[in-house]
């Protein structure tokens, strides 16, 4: 609902933007090409990082956290060499495929905490352009790749990966790993040719409707399990639970949720008529007047 929030306060983001904000970086303009192979990149490493949560990480606090500095410290690398966030959380970040997948009606427009300045770092800036998608920027191959892939397949991805089950141990979870990528993949390969069958029945200028249904159907499989999962519901004793209130709360009312959230995000992302938004205002271009941000809340 407010990815412009998040990407203010991400931590990875934060420290991606370090170089900059202290003049050493070297500022290099990434070319239209190069941004798409990136985010084709980006795609292919969701994908192949997902599942494993399950081989590991979501059992093992100090993999994760060893995971995750590691990849703030790569996002850090960038900002040495390339303008703004054009390097890391425009391009190769994992999570910001998804962000534009979802993000596609942000609930409000927040000012930008890392950009005083607009230096124009990629083209078809995902933070200021209103209602960003996956096919926000230049028309390449890698990028199209890029947004057909993730568009179609993730409905399926997300539903194949609630069907794993976490692994205590590594040399367990490795035992495990042919179904752990494979459910997913099944799932992401069927979602992803009955959007190619869809896109391929319709106009052009109607393909942003089945885009949108598809952002809808991947959100509402995530939070179809992840809620009850996180309150001790799963199919799969303790797994992802964050607090076990199944002796607490009515089964049924567990059984109903998640018609609830899915009825929710078809209605907020594929049928909510709420304009167009971007995620955060747009600074002034660089060596112009720095004008005020702020939060734009509208129906």
């Amino acid at each position: 609902l407010l990815p412009g929030v998040w990407r203010n306060i991400c931590p990875a983001a934060t420290m991606s933007q370090f170089a900059r904000h202290r003049g050493i970086t070297k500022k290099r303009k990434l070319s239209l090409e190069s941004q798409g192979w990136l985010i084709l990149t980006s795609v292919i490493l969701l994908l192949l990082i997902i599942p494993l949560r399950h081989t590991y990480f979501d059992l093992n606090g100090p993999a994760t956290a060893i995971f995750l500095i590691v990849a703030t410290l790569i996002a850090m690398g960038f900002t040495f060499i390339f303008d703004g966030k054009s390097g890391w959380c425009a391009s190769l970040c994992p999570v910001h495929q998804v962000e534009k997948l979802y993000g596609q009606k942000p609930a409000a427009t927040v000012g930008n905490a890392h950009c005083e300045e607009c230096s124009k770092c990629v083209t078809g800036c995902p933070d200021s352009t209103a209602a960003p998608s996956p096919h926000l920027g230049g028309k390449t191959w890698p990028r199209s790749a890029a947004a057909f892939g993730l568009i179609g397949c993730f409905p399926g991805y997300v539903w194949g990966w609630f069907q794993v089950q976490d692994y205590a141990t590594l040399s367990e979870g490795l035992a495990n790993i042919v179904p752990t990528y494979m459910i997913p993949i099944v799932g992401g390969a069927v979602t992803l040719a009955l959007y190619a069958l869809l896109i391929s029945s319709v106009p052009m200028q109607k393909r942003k409707n089945i885009d949108k249904f598809f952002a809808a159907a991947a959100i509402s499989c995530y939070y179809w399990y992840r809620i009850p999962w996180l309150l001790g519901f799963s199919q799969f004793d303790g797994n992802g639970m964050l607090i076990d209130l199944s002796n607490t709360i009515p089964a049924t009312f567990i059984e109903v949720l998640p018609y609830i959230t899915t009825a929710f995000w078809v209605w907020w992302i594929a049928l909510k008529k709420n304009g167009l938004r971007s995620w955060m205002t747009r600074p002034p271009d660089e060596q112009g007047k720095v004008t005020a941000v702020g939060l734009t809340i509208s129906a």
